[in-house]
C-alpha cells in the first residue's frame, strides 16, 4: 500500500510511472478516434515539463500533479475526438499543450514565491497549472481561430 510518506519520497519515479503507463495504454489502444500522435505529443511535453520542473526543485507532489494532468489532457482529447470526426494535423491539441507548458511555468514561479510545503498543495498546484493552462489555451484558440469540436468550440 502506498502511503503519503512514500509518495513524498518518490515523487519523481511516481510521476514517470504515471506518464509511461498512460502513454503505453493509449498507444496500445490507438485507433481512428485517438491516433498515436496524441499520446506521443503528450508524453514528450510531459517529460519536458517534468525535467524542467525537476531542475527548479518544485514542491513535493508537484511532479505527480504534472503527470496526472497530462494524462487528463489525453483523456479529454480522446473524448472530444470520439464526439465528432476531427481531421487534420491536430493544431488545437498542440496549442493546448503549449498552454499547459506556459501554465505550468507560471504556477512553478508562483510556488517559488509563495511557499507551502505540503504534498497536497504541490499536487494541486501541479495539476492546476498544467490542466488550467491547457483548458484556457484550448478555449481561447478554439473560439477564435479553430473549430475543435463540441467540447471546446461554442459556435458552429
Amino acid at each position: 500500500m502506498i502511503n503519503g510518506r512514500l509518495l513524498k519520497q518518490y515523487d519523481f519515479p511516481v510521476a514517470l510511472g504515471i506518464t509511461h503507463l498512460t502513454t503505453a495504454a493509449f498507444l496500445l489502444n490507438s485507433s481512428a478516434s485517438l491516433p498515436s500522435w496524441v499520446s506521443s505529443y503528450s508524453y514528450f511535453s510531459a517529460l519536458t515539463c517534468l525535467l524542467l520542473s525537476l531542475v527548479l526543485k518544485p514542491l513535493q507532489g508537484f511532479l505527480t500533479g504534472i503527470a496526472v494532468s497530462f494524462a487528463a489532457t489525453v483523456i479529454i482529447r480522446a473524448i472530444n475526438m470520439s464526439l465528432v470526426s476531427l481531421h487534420g494535423a491536430g493544431v488545437d491539441y498542440l496549442l493546448g499543450l503549449m498552454g499547459a507548458v506556459i501554465g505550468l511555468i507560471a504556477i512553478l514561479i508562483y510556488s517559488k514565491v509563495k511557499l507551502s510545503q505540503t504534498f497536497e498543495n504541490g499536487f494541486a498546484l501541479g495539476c492546476t497549472g498544467a490542466l488550467g493552462g491547457y483548458l484556457l489555451s484550448m478555449f481561447l484558440s478554439c473560439n477564435t481561430v479553430l473549430y475543435c469540436g463540441p467540447a471546446f468550440s461554442w459556435g458552429a
